[in-house]
């Protein structure tokens, strides 16, 4: 996965925000500005997760005895699959 830049987080954190504003269900209890920086907050945590999970996955892969390389389908897939149980080690559905 390649980083995402802090510009890109808080852009994302606006239009998240303009589209929970734009349906009547949601109302806002704190200022607008606090609750964009609330939710690029929460995108930005959530990538760095996403990226210790992937290098543990890469660590996981690299220590095996007889691992794929890097870049071919069978290192994908069992990528996949040991990300899968990441996600279910933290109770993420995937």
């Amino acid at each position: 996965m390649h980083r995402i830049s802090r510009e890109r987080v808080n852009q994302l954190a606006r239009e998240l925000l303009d589209a929970m504003t734009r349906t009547k269900s949601v109302i806002l209890l704190k200022d607008r500005e606090v609750v964009r920086q609330s939710i690029a907050h929460a995108l930005g945590d959530e990538l760095k997760r996403e990226e210790e999970r992937e290098e543990n996955v890469r660590r996981r892969i690299a220590t095996m005895r007889k691992g794929p390389k890097p870049g071919t389908r069978e290192y994908e897939e069992l990528f996949r699959k040991y990300m899968d149980e990441e996600y279910l080690r933290e109770g993420l559905d995937t």
